[in-house]
């Protein structure tokens, strides 16, 4: 399970950056800067959940099993999707996403889910044995 998180995490690091710097130099003065800080947020949201994502692939790798940390990986993921998404896709001007804005709530639910998840998961792990 540890590959889907490290993958995953370095995929979402990557896409946001890429992402960041597609509306900085791509889209200019196109957009209205409420719009461009609506898609700031979902980047830095994005980059914070994609290196936790990195860090619960970490953790995981030490023996044992990790069923509050994966169900955290699972969390971050989906609400990467959602949130982030939902995000993304509210800033067009043109309104055609609009029917997705009520996803963003969601995913935002589910972050905060992942890390109370995290929590619980860093509470159960076994001190490595020297």
């Amino acid at each position: 399970m540890h590959r889907i998180w490290l993958v995953s995490g370095a995929v979402l690091a990557f896409a946001a950056l890429a992402f960041a710097a597609f509306t900085q130099h791509a889209l200019g003065d196109n957009y209205l800067p409420m719009m461009r800080m609506i898609l700031d947020t979902a980047r830095e949201v994005q980059f914070v959940h994609a290196l936790a994502l990195i860090a619960v692939g970490i953790l995981v790798m030490q023996p044992g099993k990790h069923p509050f940390l994966n169900l955290a990986g699972g969390a971050f993921l989906i609400g990467i999707i959602l949130f982030c998404g939902g995000l993304d896709t509210s800033a067009d001007p043109t309104g055609r996403f609009d029917a997705l804005k009520p996803v963003i709530p969601v995913g935002g639910f589910i972050l905060f889910v992942g890390w109370t998840l995290f929590a619980f998961g860093a509470l159960t792990l076994k001190k490595p044995q020297a």
